[in-house]
């Protein structure tokens, strides 16, 4: 990696790891996942929730046609089937009668796009925490209806890496960099709106 491409990823990352605390603490404090009282319910609620907001997002930014396709290999970054196969596992109904968020950010440019999928796959480098925490809680396993928060298991890591060097080799203006941090923060709220619009019982 050249020194050009390592002063820009520090840029960039730094800026949206600045830019965006507010947004992420405060999405962190409403889903209470890591709480000590966390029930089986309420996970399931939370989950029902990411649903409603990953299927309509991927559904946008992860076609094969679309405009991430020239920068990563989307397929195996798509965490609505493990949503899927987790809420089969808790639900006696189908997953595709739950409620879908398109409250959404603007996902047209490829900066837009990067915005929106650094906190996606943020969260998912960050799954590991919540999946020991509801393993230990709740009895839920990565082979059971822990998969969304197990992610790419052994390979989060390397993906994490790929994802930031893609998002690094794009954003190398000012400019792009903007639109990167403006739509992380969008995303941010508004997956902090859609999962305050009810309580979790």
């Amino acid at each position: 990696m050249s020194d050009t491409v390592v002063t820009q990823l520090h840029t960039v990352l730094s800026r949206l790891r600045v830019e965006t605390r507010d947004q992420h603490n405060a999405i962190e404090q409403t889903l209470t996942l890591m709480d000590d009282n966390l029930t089986l319910p309420n996970y399931q609620y939370r989950l029902e929730q990411f649903y409603g907001f990953y299927k309509p997002v991927e559904d946008r930014i992860y076609a094969d046609t679309g405009p991430m396709s020239a920068y990563l290999a989307l397929a195996k970054r798509c965490k609505t089937p493990l949503l899927e196969a987790d809420l089969r596992t808790l639900r006696q109904y189908p997953v595709e009668q739950l409620p879908q968020c398109f409250h959404l950010p603007r996902l047209v440019s490829v900066a837009e796009c990067f915005g929106c999928m650094y906190v996606l796959e943020g969260a998912t480098f960050g799954g590991a925490i919540i999946s020991r925490h509801v393993q230990m809680k709740l009895g839920v396993t990565p082979t059971t209806s822990g998969r969304f928060f197990t992610g790419y298991a052994e390979q989060t890591g390397t993906m994490w890496h790929e994802f930031r060097a893609a998002m690094v080799a794009f954003s190398l203006v000012r400019d792009d960099q903007d639109t990167v941090i403006k739509t992380a923060r969008g995303t941010f709220e508004a997956l902090q709106i859609w999962c305050e619009r009810t309580s979790c019982q």
